[in-house]
């Protein structure tokens, strides 16, 4: 579990891991190089905890303190290390179950990789269950990589899933590179011969609008995304040829996205909307076609036909609402508490 620089969520995610009906766990805290209390904290439960382990690394993000923990975990000795690893953010928690129920969901299903639901936290007493209808399926390799090019069950994600630890002999997150999950986990998923997924969820996912997908400043470096899609769609067309509608979905889709964390953050920045949309517009024949396409993806493109000011006038109403909506406190405020970002 790679810390940075949460020392007031550190105890609440800590705690729910050590609170697992499956106690039989090992948990690896890479501090990366927080400048808080989280190095004490996390060398605190170490002392305290036999199953916790606490390793400091000077600061290089979350794809370098994750990739930190992997290596630490094939150092050990088998049959010590175990045979599953998990992700979790710092600044999110789990169910108890989290863990034992991914382990049933692999072991029914003979798959390699396993899914559970989760809840977006938007404050502790309003959350959203991303999937009410607790969908369980299990899918072939190529069915998975399809739902990761259309965002849809089997997604992106690291948090929410426990995965067959030698997955990860050969393949590590690439540090400096934000959005690494999206840039990762069709080549984890490549090596499953299935996946499964049982959405009752069991992961808390903290929301914030300043987190890096809801960010109120822009960075260059949300154009990641861009960069982490397209790899993934090329590779898909390279290895799944009849999945080329589905990576056009993908090329469109973080196109999309980060034309709206220009619109959420108020950057104006003519050139690059104008390349977004272009980009968008090539593909657009193609997504609008595709009947398997996401209705989501399809309004975007629509909504970007007339010019980006139709679609920033959309989405800023949209965005607005949905703020409004599902950020507002006990008082009626809005929670702007972020989520910290090595």
């Amino acid at each position: 579990m790679p810390v940075y620089n949460v020392s007031d969520l550190l105890s609440r995610c800590v705690d729910s891991l050590l609170a697992q009906t499956y106690e039989d766990v090992r948990i690896v805290l890479v501090d990366d190089g927080s400048t808080d209390d989280c190095p004490a904290i996390c060398d605190r439960y170490a002392e305290q905890d036999p199953r916790v382990t606490s390793l400091h690394r000077t600061n290089g993000g979350l794809s370098a303190a994750r990739n930190t923990g992997i290596d630490h975990v094939f150092s050990i000795e088998e049959p010590s290390r175990g045979r599953y690893i998990a992700f979790v953010d710092s600044d999110d928690w789990v169910e108890p179950g989290y863990v034992e129920s991914m382990l049933e969901t692999l072991e029914a299903s003979g798959a390699d990789a396993a899914q559970c639901g989760h809840f977006v936290s938007y404050t502790p007493d309003n959350e959203d269950d991303k999937d009410p209808a607790h969908t369980r399926t299990t899918l072939d390799r190529a069915q998975a990589v399809e739902s990761l090019c259309r965002n849809g069950l089997w997604d992106v994600t690291a948090w929410n899933k426990l995965y067959r630890l030698d997955l990860f002999k050969q393949i590590r997150y690439p540090e400096g590179l934000l959005y690494e999950d999206t840039a990762t986990t069709y080549l984890i998923t490549q090596e499953c011969d299935r996946v499964a997924a049982d959405m009752t969820p069991q992961y808390h996912y903290a929301q914030r609008y300043t987190s890096i997908a809801n960010g109120t400043t822009w960075k260059d470096s949300k154009l990641d995304l861009v960069l982490a899609g397209d790899r993934m769609a090329a590779w898909v067309c390279e290895h799944y040829p009849d999945l080329k509608t589905a990576a056009a979905e993908k090329r469109a889709y973080v196109r999309l996205s980060t034309l709206s964390q220009m619109v959420n953050t108020g950057h104006h920045d003519k050139d690059l909307a104008r390349r977004l949309r272009r980009e968008v517009l090539s593909v657009a024949p193609t997504v609008l076609c595709d009947r398997r396409a996401s209705k989501r993806d399809k309004l975007g493109i629509l909504a970007l036909l007339p010019g980006f000011w139709c679609y920033r006038a959309i989405w800023s109403r949209y965005y607005e609402a949905k703020r409004n909506r599902t950020v507002a406190g006990p008082t009626g405020t809005p929670d702007t508490t972020g989520k910290e970002q090595s």
